[in-house]
């Protein structure tokens, strides 16, 4: 291996054009907030297709699992449990209404046709 990135999460992740774009973080040992804690800054971006990152997000939940069967302090209750299903709304119910057709007149000067 010759590189390795260390981060201390991900920042952001954004989809362009079909290829998703994750942004890797670091806490800053100089760049600190009013509170005097360490910001957060960019470090690097790793970008893959979207089947890619559907699997390495699956990868990254396996891989949590694992982990917190060795702890089981560790809650890695999946995002989506805490997130309620959505309801469809009901259709509208349409609304009919009668309309009589319009009556047909002749128009007010004849129409020529464009070729003879």
């Amino acid at each position: 291996m010759d590189e390795q990135v260390f981060a201390d999460g991900i920042g952001a992740i954004s989809m362009i054009n079909g290829t998703v774009r994750v942004d890797l973080m670091a806490y800053s040992p100089t760049d600190l907030d009013a509170a005097g804690q360490p910001r957060p800054v960019f470090r690097q971006r790793v970008i893959m297709g979207l089947d890619a990152f559907l699997a390495t997000a699956e990868k990254m939940h396996e891989a949590a699992q694992a982990l917190a069967a060795r702890n089981p302090r560790l809650d890695v209750t999946p995002l989506s449990a805490s997130i309620p299903t959505p309801v469809p709304a009901s259709p509208p119910t349409p609304t009919l209404v009668r309309t009589e057709p319009e009556p047909r007149t002749a128009p007010a000067t004849p129409v020529k046709p464009p070729f003879p």
